[in-house]
């Protein structure tokens, strides 16, 4: 199962994997220096530990147990999220956590890993010459759109919405025909009154307060113009931990999870956010320039899944905190509090290195 040889060391990616400890570093940093870090940044510093471990042991694996446990693993997954609605508990308002004891989980970050490991797993399986029309796709739908309604439920439209993309990434990757596409737009747009009728009444709010937040400053509106105040009064360089008094003072909400980007911009400023910007970029190419060398289905979709996933998760993250999109609770790859989201992204990592690993090896 666990095969290392000097070959490994050889070819295994170090800049995807130092970039992605670097960001987790911040992490740490970022977490510490907010009014949350004496509470938080210790947990964080043993979630990026795990997460570095996991992502070498997975990078080390045989690649197709990877696949042949990617269904049991997306239904393990899958029963977890159920078992939320009976034994989870309330945090912020949502019912997302499984409590363990010593420390909790959130099944639907690890819903993003499993969506893309099932749907690697079925086109590598089930090929087609030509490309796929619509009930070609019942099933892969079917394995995106029940645990995506199951998180909208709980409620996390954010996630949600990562897993859908992720989704549709996906079946697009794979060659679709221009009839799955108007089909496709038409389910869509009949599809919106009940997917709208699933969210909860402050998750409609915040939606409607993203066109315009000032309409709710002390409520809905809060989180945008408090972030927005945050990230411009970093100016160029930053206020220092220190001076940065959004944070400090609790004026920002959730700096150490969703809105850590607009702790970073007010602590370091907008040279420091550029940079920050451009390690992620960095991250985001690295992994899609692994399409060249992959030499399966299942690892050409795994490859763009994850890509899709990290840009995804990072664009929404920032796009909220800066008031382009509208707040929905994804946090930022690798550098938010929590554990499931930074083990998550660290696994995905440790498969993509193990793929290009396994075919510098056997090319």
């Amino acid at each position: 199962m666990l095969q290392i040889d000097k070959r490994k060391f050889k070819y295994f990616d170090y800049p995807l994997f130092i970039a992605v400890c670097l960001l987790g570093i911040l992490s740490v940093f970022l977490i510490y220096t907010t009014d949350a870090g004496k509470i938080f940044y210790n947990k964080q510093i043993i979630w990026e530990l795990i997460g570095v471990f996991l992502c070498l042991l997975v990078a080390n694996i045989d690649l197709k147990l990877i696949k042949t446990y990617a269904f049991a693993f997306y239904i393990f997954v899958l029963f977890a999220l159920l078992v939320v609605f009976f034994i989870g508990f309330v945090g912020h308002g949502a019912k997302r956590w499984i409590s363990l004891g010593f420390f909790n989980i959130q099944p639907s970050e690890f819903m993003k890993l499993a969506i893309i490991l099932v749907l690697a797993a079925y086109f590598d399986e089930y090929i087609k010459s030509s490309k796929y029309n619509f009930k070609d796709l019942y099933l892969p739908f079917a394995l995106i759109l029940f645990p995506a309604v199951l998180i909208i439920k709980q409620p996390d439209l954010g996630t949600a919405l990562i897993i859908l993309i992720i989704g549709l990434a996906i079946i697009l990757s794979v060659g679709v025909k221009k009839t799955f596409l108007i089909k496709s737009v038409i389910f869509f747009l009949i599809a919106m009154p009940f997917f709208w009728s699933l969210l909860k009444n402050y998750q409609k709010e915040r939606l409607i307060a993203f066109i315009n937040p000032y309409l709710s400053p002390h409520t809905y509106g809060y989180h945008i113009i408090q972030s927005e105040i945050a990230v411009g009064s970093g100016g160029l360089f930053g206020k220092t931990a220190a001076g940065a008094t959004q944070t400090i003072l609790n004026f920002l909400p959730e700096n150490h999870t969703d809105f850590i980007f607009a702790a970073f911009c007010e602590q370091w400023g907008f040279i420091s956010a550029v940079l920050l910007i451009s390690l992620y970029l960095f991250i985001i190419f690295r992994c899609l320039s692994f399409i060249d060398i992959a030499s399966s289905i299942f690892e050409k979709i795994v490859i763009i899944g994850v890509t899709v996933m990290l840009s995804v998760s990072m664009i929404f993250n920032i796009g909220m905190t800066i008031g382009l999109l509208p707040v929905v609770g994804v946090p930022l790859p690798f550098v938010s509090y929590g554990g499931s989201a930074v083990i998550t992204n660290f696994i995905a990592i440790g498969i993509l290195i193990n793929i290009k690993i396994k075919n510098q090896i056997y090319r």
